[in-house]
């Protein structure tokens, strides 16, 4: 009976189709060579962003909600951390991003990143 249920189990997990990621969800930067360059330019050129945190050259955010809009998402992030010292940290950030082709843009007031590719 264990074997059964062992093998019904696997064949349960084989079957459902993995879910796909929300096509900002990813590694991005200006140049796919930062993508594999040193830790220290990594920290200064390369863009993360997960399902639910966010991480970015001077800012990190350890919170991230998602809501889709006609023109990309937007996302508010909270307890974010970052290189602003006329912030109060931790402090919360709107953030847009846009998709166009195979490149984003992040964007947020004061802030562009420029067309960014997927590393």
């Amino acid at each position: 009976m264990q074997r059964l249920t062992l093998i019904i189990a696997i064949s349960a997990t084989t079957i459902v189709p993995a879910v796909a990621a929300a096509p900002y969800v990813g590694t991005w930067s200006s140049d796919r060579l930062n993508c594999h360059a040193t830790a220290d330019v990594q920290r200064q050129t390369v863009f993360t962003v997960d399902q639910s945190a966010l991480s970015f050259p001077d800012l990190g955010c350890e919170h991230a909600i998602f809501r889709k809009t006609a023109t990309g998402w937007v996302v508010h992030a909270s307890q974010c951390y970052g290189a602003d010292p006329s912030l109060d940290e931790p402090f919360s950030r709107t953030i847009h991003i846009k998709r166009d082709g195979g490149t984003v843009r992040l964007s947020w007031r004061g802030f562009d990143s420029g067309p960014l590719v997927r590393c």
